[in-house]
């Protein structure tokens, strides 16, 4: 079993949330302190301030609502069911429909309460879930922040790593079609992983660097987002070599070899690049397109012949179009690490003394 930050810092809030309606003197909104406090809890800093936002009007205006209804028709539950459905409008009129859960609960609670006046139960329990989201807010700010850089990097050269190794064996004819398939599955939901990531890192980050008026947070960003799309022709490579497989295992020799070389260089600067922004490696190094013309050229030439073959046209050009396709994921891979190589060399040029909170591969 283990307990994560996450976990942690949920466990710590609900202590806490607890614990301050109970030391000021109102134990009737402690257990709202307490699921409001779980409700708010958010996996970013932006997320977590939006929340204590939309959590502060909407359980308000439930407040406000659950009093006005019960002074004017009564507790029964059909007025509660009435009121209910008015705050749910109210609250999908105002688009905070990502809170009408906690607000309408309290709606309730406060309806349902029969101990002291409406008033009285109102302003309890309307302060305990602001007690709840506002520690919410401040565990997420204060308490052990999550480093989505951190988890973006790794996870970006995890998965590169598997790409890498899968595409080596696919060109060496060594890989087993139905785990290759189960392999790319995993594969693609990695690289959703990526970009939800990606946004946790924009929504954490927010506050810090706009405290402090730094820009340099939209480059970081592009170059993530660079990143992934690299990731991403390299994952349609692979794909498309798994499916490309009959076709592929029938090119002459010469051409096979053409392009385990050309992958060879592509796979192995993407490797470099990532060394490149961890520090690893010189801003000015990994000039891996320092190819001559006149070998582009040839690798170009050879795929097109093999595309003309005669016995490739014969099916509907299929196989000729597969041979073409072939060469195009080539392409967009290499072109997409030209432009993360450039990307990467800029900012660490330009900022050389960048925030990364990146220290290791590992």
């Amino acid at each position: 079993m283990k307990i994560g930050a996450r976990t942690f810092k949920t466990s710590l809030a609900v202590f806490l949330s607890l614990l301050i309606p109970l030391t000021l003197g109102f134990e009737e909104g402690a257990s709202l302190a307490g699921i409001s406090v779980v409700a708010s809890m958010q996996p970013s800093v932006k997320k977590s301030y939006q929340t204590l936002v939309d959590r502060l009007v909407a359980n308000t205006i439930g407040g406000f609502v659950a009093v006005l209804m019960a002074s004017a028709f009564g507790t029964s539950i059909v007025i509660i069911s009435f009121a209910t459905a008015i705050l749910i409008a109210i609250l999908h009129q105002m688009k905070l429909n990502n809170v009408i859960g906690l607000s309408t609960m309290t709606l309730i609670i406060i309806m349902l309460s029969t101990d002291g006046d409406i008033y009285t139960n109102a302003t309890i329990r309307v302060l305990a879930t602001f007690i709840g989201v506002g520690i919410a807010f401040l565990i997420n700010r204060f308490i052990l922040p999550p480093n989505y850089e951190e988890k973006l990097f790794h996870l970006t050269n995890q998965v590169t790593d598997d790409l890498t190794r899968f595409t080596r064996v696919s060109l060496r004819k060594n890989v087993q079609y139905s785990l290759m398939r189960t392999d790319l599955k995993s594969i693609d939901k990695s690289i959703s992983d990526m970009k939800t990531f990606l946004t946790f890192l924009q929504d954490t980050e927010w506050s810090r660097w706009r405290k402090h008026g730094d820009t340099s947070l939209t480059r970081l960003l592009v170059v993530y987002r660079q990143f992934i799309r690299t990731t991403e022709a390299a994952y349609h490579l692979v794909k498309t070599l798994h499916q490309s497989e009959n076709v592929y295992n029938h090119f002459p020799e010469e051409l096979r070899v053409l392009l385990r070389e050309r992958l060879e260089t592509l796979m192995s600067a993407h490797e470099q690049i990532i060394l490149k922004w961890n520090g690893r490696v010189l801003p000015q190094e990994v000039n891996f397109i320092a190819y001559k013309s006149d070998l582009r050229i040839t690798f170009m030439q050879s795929f097109f012949n093999e595309a003309s073959l005669e016995s490739y046209l014969e099916n509907d050009y299929g196989q000729s179009n597969t041979v073409i396709h072939l060469m195009s994921v080539v392409l967009i891979y290499e072109e997409n690490l030209q432009h993360l190589n450039k990307l990467v060399s800029s900012y660490k040029t330009s900022h050389r003394n960048n925030v990364s909170t990146v220290d290791s591969l590992h």
